[in-house]
């Protein structure tokens, strides 16, 4: 890979190639490595901009063309496989490139669904915040009000630091034993028991290190709470009343023509995995037009209030030294990273599954949103977002 841009991809490239051959991690959000730890210090609540952008038929964007070369060429190059969205105060361009299947001679298109990965985690996230406003539960409760016979060191874990990643609970999906399981189906309680006699890997709320682990554990709380499987609280509470119709979660056997089927360099496939190994940490599949159609709903506050979403966009704890994606980064929010960037705040997140790589991130005071779905793992979404985002300012 040559070298990137310190705007585009400020994490060092070694680290960065290091990550894409690791094949033992299915699921991660490129740094599921041990990273430094930090202070919980708060950098401060973050306003979410009212700025909106209209739901009507989208106009086409002016510099279209323009956009549409820049990412033929990348299709060209073969540095781009998959679906892509930017749009700006209700001006949208959408493409589909490369082939949603190769042997199949599948293009993708618009509506071409892929498997999302950590992106996953905002959707947890906000099934959280939307049982808080129904007082079912807060964030701030202990972890083992949820748990049955729950480990001591888990006493002072709250669903607050499970969001915001500083729980200390190991990450399953690092075990030595996950690739070996990775492809036979699992309860959420089965994977619970995976990490739950494991010590912590740091007291509660004293460092920053992203786990899979603690989304879990919250899809498992919203189940019990709601006395529904995650995925039928997500259908009816959040996809059913958005209309996000390509949106739900992934069968572990992806159907032609409309799921794209995800490749290693070259188009190798992936070996098969069963998606219930990542329940709420990451088994949700998606495509563009249902990913901005959920972008401006959180724009809008039309799920929960705005204070909700204020606390869903601070960053609670700011990034750890040499772990940001980004180099503006400052910090996590519940399910989303938040940076500063030069046209302003940034929301957004990265997925990864083996065989996709997907961006998805907006910028509320610009009107600006894009998504990036790629089914060619090797397909950089962050360069190619951070450039598009550029290119409609």
């Amino acid at each position: 890979m040559a070298s990137l841009p310190e705007y585009y991809f400020p994490v060092k490239e070694e680290v960065f190639l290091k990550m894409m051959r690791r094949r033992g991690l299915l699921l991660f959000l490129l740094f599921i490595f041990a990273l430094p730890g930090c202070s919980t210090a708060s950098p401060g609540k973050l306003s979410v901009a009212t700025a909106t952008v209209s739901l009507a038929t989208p106009k086409s964007l002016s510099n279209a063309q323009q956009i549409d070369a820049y990412l033929s060429h990348l299709a060209a190059t073969g540095a781009l496989t998959g679906s892509v969205l930017v749009a700006r105060d209700g001006s949208v361009f959408s493409k589909g490139y490369g082939p949603a299947d190769k042997d199949a001679h599948i293009p993708n298109t618009v509506q071409t669904m892929f498997r999302i990965g950590s992106n996953t985690k905002q959707f947890t996230a906000m099934a959280i915040l939307l049982l808080q406003q129904r007082g079912k539960l807060h964030v701030q409760d202990k972890l083992c009000i949820y748990i049955t016979n729950c480990p001591q060191d888990w006493r002072t874990i709250t669903l607050y630091n499970l969001l915001i990643h500083t729980s200390g609970i190991p990450d399953y999906t690092n075990f030595a034993d996950f690739a070996v399981t990775w492809n036979q189906p699992a309860t959420p309680a089965q994977l619970i028991a995976r990490f739950k006699d494991r010590p912590l890997d740091f007291p509660p709320g004293q460092k920053w290190s992203y786990s899979n682990s603690g989304y879990i554990l919250l899809g498992y709380i919203i189940e019990r709470v709601s006395g529904e499987s995650y995925a039928t609280f997500l259908q009816q509470n959040i996809f059913t009343p958005l209309q996000m119709k390509h949106t739900g979660y992934d069968d572990s056997h992806p159907h032609l023509p409309t799921h794209a089927t995800g490749y290693y360099a070259h188009y190798v496939r992936p070996e098969f995995y069963d998606m219930t190994v990542f329940d709420a940490a990451g088994a949700l599949y998606s495509n563009i037009e249902d990913l901005y159609t959920w972008d401006q709903a959180l724009v809008r506050h039309t799920l929960v209030p705005q204070q909700a979403l204020e606390a869903m966009f601070t960053p609670h704890i700011p990034c750890p030294l040499h772990g940001c994606l980004l180099s503006t980064d400052l910090g996590y929010g519940y399910g989303w990273f938040i940076a500063q960037e030069p046209l302003g705040r940034l929301i957004y997140h990265l997925g990864r599954v083996d065989g996709y790589f997907t961006f998805n991130g907006f910028y509320p005071a610009r009107g600006i949103a894009v998504v990036v779905l790629s089914n060619l793992e090797g397909t950089n979404v962050l360069k190619i977002a951070t450039m598009l985002a550029r290119m409609v300012t």
